[in-house]
């Protein structure tokens, strides 16, 4: 699934650009910054944070996919360096998740490109829908059992509040079942206070502001997953229920954690008015 994939992309998703030394210098540094800014600058609390930590450190050869809110620019690396630990960054890689970007953000130009390469992130392409390559190759990375995480929205929701979710999140889903028999572990998680970490508007990175992170539990998706793959049944209804089924349990999260500060200014809302008529 992934090596035919991969022949399709201009890149190699395997092997960092600068090499193992450069992604290792890339991920430490990065890391080092974001925890500094998350725990030193600011404060995090990490709520449940015992069920992330099981899955991160002994799940066998079961790929862990974890998803949550996008709120800030900072989210990755922010969110995801205040849940590891930082010798695993520098020393340990490979526990370290895949992520994908916006290709017209993370890939605007050769040095990010090959920045966000080290930095285990892939571009993704907005409005070229599920059947991009480096959905495939994602899928293909949870099947051998490797972290992934996605933001699922898609993009950034600055009033604070839970957009809706992309159908990619089910197509890695059942790719992963039909190609292992089994699903992967499916956590989600909510994080509140990152739009203060890095506001919208932004001069500097705020100080003195309080982050909380909640993890769920792992998700039971085989009453659905039992379609993947499967003669007759359209797989387009089968990425579209797990993709609601987990943008409720993101809700669900949303609703036990403080809320989310609403960024969106007057402007903006006049704006979307217009636009709407």
């Amino acid at each position: 699934m992934e090596s035919a994939e991969t022949s399709k992309l201009d890149f190699n998703p395997n092997i960092p650009p600068w090499g193992e030394v450069g992604r290792s210098f890339t991920m430490g540094l990065v890391s080092g910054f974001a925890k500094l800014v998350m725990n030193g600058l600011n404060t995090t609390n990490l709520h449940n944070y015992e069920t992330f930590e099981k899955y991160f450190h002994d799940r066998g050869d079961v790929g862990l996919l974890t998803v949550c809110n996008h709120t800030s620019m900072f989210d990755d690396p922010g969110v995801i360096s205040a849940l590891v630990p930082w010798e695993h960054f520098i020393f340990k890689q490979d526990n370290i998740r895949w992520a994908m970007c916006a290709k017209d953000v993370c890939f605007k130009n050769f040095f990010y490109k090959q920045f966000f390469l080290s930095g285990k992130t892939w571009p993704i392409e907005r409005g070229k829908g599920v059947h991009q390559p480096v959905v495939s190759v994602a899928a293909g990375r949870l099947a051998q059992g490797d972290w992934l995480h996605i933001f699922p929205e898609g993009r950034i929701y600055y009033d604070g509040h839970i957009g809706p979710f992309r159908w990619g999140i089910g197509k890695l889903i059942c790719e992963t079942r039909v190609a292992t028999g089994k699903d992967p572990i499916v956590l989600p998680f909510y994080h509140s206070g990152m739009g203060a970490i890095l506001p919208r508007f932004f001069r500097f990175f705020g100080i003195g502001q309080q982050v909380d992170i909640t993890i769920g539990q792992p998700m039971d998706l085989s009453n659905i997953t039992c379609r993947c793959g499967k003669a007759g049944e359209d797989q387009r209804d089968v990425w579209r229920d797990l993709t609601a089924r987990v943008r409720g349990e993101v809700q669900k999260l949303e609703g036990e954690s403080p809320p989310n500060i609403d960024q969106i200014t007057d402007e903006d809302r006049l704006a979307i008015s217009e636009s709407s008529r």
